[in-house]
């Protein structure tokens, strides 16, 4: 069992490590682009990015707590917002059910049963993520697309059949229930249930459509603070950060999905304005974008910690 952890840890570092080695060395390569670049820094609109973002992550908090009285479970605000913002340090963690542990574990001392937290986390999870794809998939927009198409049309049955199965998990709930059970059981959790009507699917998915589209404010006042970026670029920049983030959340081999969300957006940022945003270029603006996430979610975090137990 030790062994297969030390292999599962060795492999998990060596594919972050990949995949920062080649961003890194394009950045190195190409760092006369970035010091050639006209960077344009904005205090004002960076310290906006960051009230944007906390704003976009109390929302979470909020939605989180209506998905939890679907199991007869009340909790107050504040005491959400602490337990939220302490559990998420465990999404650093590999594997990405520390996040859960720790939510289940606080909660429990504030009455709430372990599964009513676990469910409720995994469904709030989902709904995220269904949601911020949505949100990517509609807002990345023709122009992306047809870049791709002509060398892999592929991409276009991959939207179509996600938009089907959002369609279907819409329609018929239970299905819901069975795709995430299938994957509890991959990895060895207990089952959940679910009591979820068609219209709390709609309800919930467009609340955390709501924070998708905060971010994506959030995000293009970030790059507006540093560059000439324009607010006719934020539905694609909305797009590739939804899209970076919730891929990079999928990917369950590497914690935080470090690396992965950090190519992807390289990739949209270059391949949306190549020329405002050159491969070099994007590639800091997406680190960059790391650090400016955990900050938001630091200070979060502060600001839960002289909450009342």
């Amino acid at each position: 069992m030790k062994t297969k952890k030390i292999i599962i840890r060795s492999a998990q570092g060596i594919i972050i490590l990949l995949i920062f080695y080649f961003l890194v060395k394009s950045l190195v390569s190409n760092w006369n682009q970035v010091k050639d670049f006209n960077w344009e820094f904005d205090y004002g609109l960076l310290i906006l990015s960051f009230v944007l973002q906390m704003v976009a992550l109390s929302w979470l908090v909020k939605v989180w707590q209506g998905v939890l009285r679907h199991t007869g479970s009340s909790v107050s605000y504040l005491k959400l917002f602490k337990v939220w913002f302490f559990s998420n340090l465990g999404r650093y963690l590999p594997g990405k059910v520390w996040q859960f542990l720790g939510m289940v574990y606080m909660l429990e001392k504030r009455g709430v049963p372990k599964k009513n937290t676990f469910s409720t986390a995994v469904l709030a999870q989902s709904f995220s993520v269904l949601s911020g794809l949505l949100i990517a998939f509609i807002f990345l927009g023709i122009n992306l697309y047809s870049q791709f198409l002509h060398q892999n049309p592929g991409l276009l049955i991959v939207v179509a059949l996600f938009v089907l199965f959002v369609l279907i998990v819409v329609f018929y709930p239970n299905l819901l229930g069975k795709i995430l059970n299938l994957g509890l059981g991959f990895l060895k959790k207990e089952k959940i249930s679910l009591d979820i009507t068609s219209s709390d699917i709609i309800m919930h998915v467009l609340a955390y459509s709501v924070s998708w589209l905060l971010f994506g404010l959030a995000f293009l006042m970030f790059v507006k603070s540093m560059s000439q970026a324009s607010f006719e670029m934020y539905p694609s920049l909305t797009g590739a950060f939804a899209f970076s983030v919730n891929i990079g959340f999928l990917a369950l081999f590497v914690p935080g999905g470090i690396g992965v969300r950090e190519g992807i957006l390289v990739l949209l940022l270059s391949s949306l304005f190549p020329v405002l945003f050159p491969l070099p270029v994007a590639t800091l603006i997406s680190f960059l974008a790391r650090l400016w996430v955990t900050l938001a979610e630091l200070l979060c975090f502060f600001v839960a910690v002289p909450l009342k137990k």
